[in-house]
């Protein structure tokens, strides 16, 4: 979002590609105008709303993750990965988590995933 390269640019881009990445959709998505942007989209619908924005190709019913773990350890998990992309894809640099932080978030989302560990 600047011309210059920094550490929090690239915590900036580690959230629009793990949101891009969960949701398949491109940052450069055409119903991106007028303001909307992709963390937009995600921020307007989590947490309510998240498995409504998860991409269905990464959860397809005959292969989604209830049939290897518990429903709402999937739905835990992805909404800490979820709020960790919001957290990394801020506008302003300064509100932005530390990668530092987002290593401990991920490896949070994985207990959630794999003990069933609640919000």
């Amino acid at each position: 979002m600047g011309s210059q390269a920094s550490t929090q640019g690239d915590v900036y881009s580690y959230g629009i590609l793990l949101l891009e990445m969960f949701t398949g959709i491109r940052p450069t998505d055409e119903r991106f105008k007028n303001g909307l942007s992709l963390h937009r989209h995600v921020e307007m619908a989590f947490p309510e709303q998240v498995m409504d924005i998860i991409d269905a190709k990464m959860f397809p019913l005959d292969l989604g993750c209830e049939n290897t773990f518990a429903p709402e350890n999937c739905l835990n998990c992805l909404v800490s990965v979820i709020r960790c992309g919001l957290q990394c894809s801020k506008e302003l640099s300064k509100e932005r988590i530390a990668m530092v932080d987002v290593v401990k978030e991920l490896i949070s989302a994985r207990s959630k995933l794999l003990r069933g560990e609640g919000n």
